[in-house]
């Protein structure tokens, strides 16, 4: 403390700030030094205490002393709120929480482990027709493996056991479901070695449907097919006759109204729950006003989530920018944007690899090199996975990114 009393004696701006403390500020701003007008807002708060300068009960620390008292603030490496909130308990300088802000963006370790802001969650629209676009994932329970498979327009869910893990009892069972509801035109799935092998890639030709992955390690992507082995656990979980349970499920309508039975084949299917003959018989709803019932649900979760997560797009990154993975702990090169969602190519040390935005930092002081790539929107390719990247995927400038994350939640 006496050491700062001793620095506010020969500064000379806080000689001007005790005379103006002392003997009254001038009446009109027009009158203050221009080196003094950061403090004019505040010039009520700023007063002498036993020779000690204050703003409030916060000491005015002088300019040369204030990188000092940031990198003190900042012991710990917390993050700018804490440092920030540690500031207003005792020290004051105009342009504090600007100063510290701007500190703790600028230190590298503190941009690796800061936590990921939210962006604005993103809607897939519905497929024209049911069975066109499907998601399929597989998970473990109870010391089983499971295959799920759902439709993106009716959500209709299958789901079957998977005795030994590998990609040829995957194919056979996707064989056994396209063989009973059609082939799809789109499947997508998440990144295991099941769907990422090259047999997997020879059966999506062979069977005459597009093959796209979610972005690895980030199975928000590859979002209805997560809900799908969520709703699948519960039942799992509390009943004792999971087909009975899987029965319900397909006979119950979702939050628009329509059973996932009704959407996919146009009629009711008989449950356990009693009715009449004539509400089994085949009848198409309509399909227009569950267009619009999805649309506006979509919207409102859309609304809601960005408003409580207070979601932010982050900044397009540029081809040869640097970058840190968050999942690798390890630095890496941009080369440009993937095929999907907002996900990035990355060169590490390793090779070229996909990765999801919300995995990559931009260290700080980071260079961003010029570009003149033209740009496109996503397109999905046969037999494509993870590992298969390639050039001729950079997206437009104003979003950097495309749609494939579903985004409302229509199994309740």
């Amino acid at each position: 403390m006496a050491h700062i009393m001793d620095v506010q004696s020969t500064d000379s701006v806080c000689k001007q700030l005790k005379t103006f403390s002392e003997n009254g500020w001038p009446s009109n701003r027009r009158n203050v030094p221009e080196h003094l007008l950061p403090f004019w807002p505040e010039r009520t708060d700023i007063h002498l205490a036993e020779g000690l300068l204050l703003k409030g009960k916060r000491i005015l620390i002088p300019a040369c002393m204030q990188t000092e008292m940031l990198d003190r603030l900042h012991e710990g490496h917390q993050g700018a709120t804490k440092c920030v909130a540690r500031a207003q308990e005792s020290l004051w300088w105009p342009g504090t929480t600007r100063q510290i802000k701007d500190m703790v963006e600028r230190y590298e370790i503190c941009c690796q482990f800061s936590q990921t802001k939210t962006e604005p969650l993103m809607s897939t629209p519905l497929p024209p027709r049911p069975w066109q676009k499907v998601a399929a994932d597989i998970f473990q329970w109870k010391n089983s493996h499971y295959i799920v498979v759902v439709d993106y327009f009716s959500r209709y869910i299958e789901v079957d056991n998977l005795p030994p893990l590998t990609t040829a009892t995957t194919v056979k069972w996707l064989k056994v479901i396209f063989a009973r509801f059609g082939m799809p035109e789109c499947l997508v799935t998440g990144n295991s070695s099941q769907f990422a092998s090259s047999d997997f890639s020879l059966f999506a030709q062979d069977y005459g449907f597009r093959h796209a992955t979610s972005s690895p390690r980030y199975p928000q992507s590859n979002g209805e097919a997560e809900r799908a082995v969520r709703t699948v656990k519960q039942l799992l979980s509390k009943s004792l006759d999971p087909q009975r349970a899987l029965l319900a499920y397909r006979a119950t309508p979702l939050a628009h109204g329509l059973s996932p039975a009704q959407l996919l084949m146009g009629r009711r299917i008989r449950s356990t729950v009693p009715t009449t003959a004539q509400a089994l018989y085949p009848a198409w709803p309509s399909l227009g006003a569950f267009r619009k019932r999805d649309k506006e649900l979509k919207e409102r979760q859309k609304d809601s989530f960005d408003r409580r997560h207070k979601a932010k797009d982050l900044p397009f990154l540029i081809p040869g920018q640097r970058v840190w993975i968050r999942t690798t702990q390890s630095t890496a090169t941009i080369q440009g944007p993937a095929s999907t969602s907002r996900s990035y190519v990355v060169e590490t040390e390793r090779g070229s690899f996909r990765r999801n935005r919300a995995h990559l930092t931009v260290p700080p002081e980071t260079e961003l090199p010029y570009s003149e790539e033209p740009v496109s929107d996503m397109t999905e390719t046969p037999g494509y996975h993870c590992d298969q990247v390639g050039k001729g995927f950079p997206p437009t400038r104003e979003t950097g990114r495309v749609n494939i994350l579903v985004l409302v939640d229509p199994y309740i």
